[in-house]
């Protein structure tokens, strides 16, 4: 089957929800293939060549189906940065692969579904809700989730390099894979996570 052209790219990625592909094209493929996991891993360079091709066409069909489209449990729209669009600048999604296998592992051990509160940050969206200047929203490392399990228990399952819990309740409501963002500051893995809590 023939690669798709731009166009036909550009269109089955805004169905996919990325907003921004009709303006920039490469920056959407590039985040799709950043977060794809239906199939093996794709190189991240932006090209719509055969296999970006037939990873957007078994999106679109898993989209037309009403199933998710970037993994088995997972759609890319869900990471999408809160902004709105609002900013020309925002790529909208670029959240990592191994982040989202993290997520599927987790989500098999919990048994339920996971609800993605906050995906992709850009720099202004993470600037005005009070993101770290190094939050690894930006990178599309990291994803604040319904509470669903207490700290001790998500230490258990080894899969995160950060997260952050609730005073109030003790649960996880952010995890993130620093470890694979390339801007591990703090030094967490999933063996020995950095851990913090918040206020509410």
């Amino acid at each position: 089957m023939a690669d798709l052209t731009t166009a036909q790219a550009a269109a089955v990625l805004a169905a996919l929800g990325f907003d921004n592909a009709r303006r920039d094209v490469v920056a959407a493929v590039t985040g799709f293939q950043r977060g794809w996991n239906l199939g093996a891993a794709l190189d991240v360079d932006g090209v719509v060549g055969p296999h970006t091709s037939d990873a957007l066409r078994t999106s679109l069909a898993r989209h037309q189906q009403g199933l998710p489209t970037m993994s088995a449990h997972f759609s890319f729209v869900e990471f999408r940065c809160n902004d709105g669009g609002r900013f020309p600048e925002c790529q909208r999604i670029w959240v990592l692969r191994d982040h989202v296998r993290r997520l599927e592992a987790y989500r098999a051990h919990v048994g339920t579904p996971v609800r993605i509160v906050s995906g992709c940050r850009c720099k202004r969206h993470n600037a005005e809700v009070g993101g770290a200047s190094s939050s690894q929203h930006l990178f599309g490392s990291a994803s604040d989730i319904q509470a669903l399990v207490s700290l001790a228990e998500r230490r258990q399952l080894r899969l995160f390099a950060g997260l952050g819990f609730q005073r109030s309740t003790g649960k996880v409501v952010h995890v993130d894979s620093r470890d694979r963002s390339g801007h591990n500051t703090t030094g967490g893995t999933p063996t020995a996570p950095t851990e913090w809590q918040y206020a509410t």
